[in-house]
């Protein structure tokens, strides 16, 4: 039997944990730069704020309804996602983490679903204070569905594709099945399939034809045959990549090579937690494609003599391209570096006949490493990445970083 813990709106959940006043009240939380709306709590969704809208676009429903209105606080959310799935791998031997909100549990068959369920409800708000909903079923698609009708349900709810559960898949539209994208929602509706039950009537074989062998599987799945094991074990990442957008256009190259340092910083730190290291580095910087005709893209690809994940090494050779490919006449609105062609940091390397010893640097990202993850991020950093953040993507309305900033821990006082 497998299960879907799912966070309900949980960034907007994970700012309601702090601010207790918020509870009941229209919220939404903004993408960089406070552009779209990324999260938005049950009463923002029944003013008819649809998710992904732009700020600008919904500015009268915030104001006629006193929506608050939050900037994204990733550090928040990353952190609250990181206790809430160490606690679902201390309750439960199987747990794959699907989503920062989201993970698949496998339980015995015998086990009793509805007071598991119900036992992690609770135990998960007492923790973290956050509201999830749980689905189970036979198989890893009907959990999925699960977990949706227990949103609007409010209590735990259980799928195996049987007759029994009929109705709930008759009220569930297609396009709600995990693994059915837009396009191919919009062709089944066009041949007649307009629901989970429609699909789960459909032959697989012809299914198979017309679309792939996942929808096939998602067929089988509705009718309770597991296709999709859990993963236990995690892929490695095959590139990792950190770019963000300015808050205004920069013509500036100190403030390019002050941005694209902090990246690398940040780029190599991914690096080493995910224990690997990277043998090409691609940097890139371009404009908005509101200041010119065309939107230019100026890159750079480097490929290393080794791989690494040291900080010092990313941070010089993203710097280097930024020199190379700088033009003044342009106002660049985004620059990111990618990691590509990662390899098992654990793995031993084949030593270069000339090379240098590293151990100062591995040593200072150690260091690093550690300050940062017992003070917060950024608290020990390079010079290079400098101290003024005015060009950092504009996040007006951010809230403290509750948990990972010895300055901004909520202070409790006692009478």
């Amino acid at each position: 039997m497998f299960a879907l813990i799912d966070c309900d709106n949980f960034f907007v959940s994970c700012e309601r944990v702090f601010r207790p006043e918020l509870e009941n009240k229209p919220i939404i939380v903004l993408s960089s730069n406070d552009g779209c709306a990324i999260s938005r709590s049950d009463e923002a969704k029944l003013l008819g704020i649809p998710m992904g809208a732009p700020l600008f676009e919904i500015r009268h429903l915030v104001k006629a309804y006193n929506v608050e209105v939050l900037s994204c606080n990733f550090e928040l959310y990353g952190d609250m996602s990181r206790r809430i799935m160490n606690i679902l791998q201390q309750e439960c031997e199987k747990v794959e983490v699907y989503s920062v909100d989201e993970a698949f549990l496998e339980y015995d068959d015998t086990i009793n679903w509805i007071a598991e369920g119900e036992r992690l409800k609770k135990y998960l708000m007492k923790c973290v204070g956050i509201v999830t909903s749980i689905g189970f079923g036979t198989t890893k698609t009907l959990a999925k569905l699960a977990s949706v009708q227990a949103k609007s349900s409010g209590s735990c709810c259980y799928l195996d594709g049987s007759s029994k559960y009929f109705d709930v898949l008759k009220a569930m539209p297609v396009g709600k099945i995990w693994g059915i994208g837009a396009k191919i929602n919009k062709n089944m509706r066009q041949q007649g399939n307009y629901t989970a039950y429609d699909l789960l009537t459909a032959d697989p074989k012809s299914i198979r034809k017309q679309y792939s062998i996942i929808v096939e599987r998602i067929v089988y799945e509705l009718n309770g045959r597991s296709c999709l094991p859990l993963t236990l074990i995690q892929d490695l990442k095959k590139s990792i990549q950190i770019t963000r957008s300015f808050s205004s256009p920069v013509s500036d190259k100190d403030i390019l090579k002050q941005a694209i340092a902090r990246y690398g910083f940040r780029l190599a730190y991914k690096l080493r937690e995910n224990l690997q290291k990277t043998k090409t580095l691609w940097v890139y910087g371009c404009n908005t494609k509101f200041d010119v005709a065309d939107t230019v893209l100026h890159q750079r690809t480097i490929v290393l003599d080794e791989p690494t994940n040291n900080t010092a090494t990313i941070i010089k050779y993203a710097q280097n391209a930024v020199e190379e490919f700088f033009d003044p006449k342009l106002n660049y609105s985004k620059i990111g570096i990618m990691a590509l062609d990662l390899r098992d940091a654990t793995i031993p390397q084949a030593q270069l006949m000339f090379e240098q010893k590293t151990s100062l640097k591995k040593d200072i990202d150690k260091v690093m490493d550690s300050l940062n993850k017992r003070f917060g991020l950024s608290t020990v950093r390079p010079l290079a990445c400098g101290e003024s953040v005015d060009w950092m993507n504009k996040r007006g309305n951010k809230t403290p970083e509750y948990t990972t900033n010895w300055h901004n821990l909520v202070h409790v006082k006692a009478k």
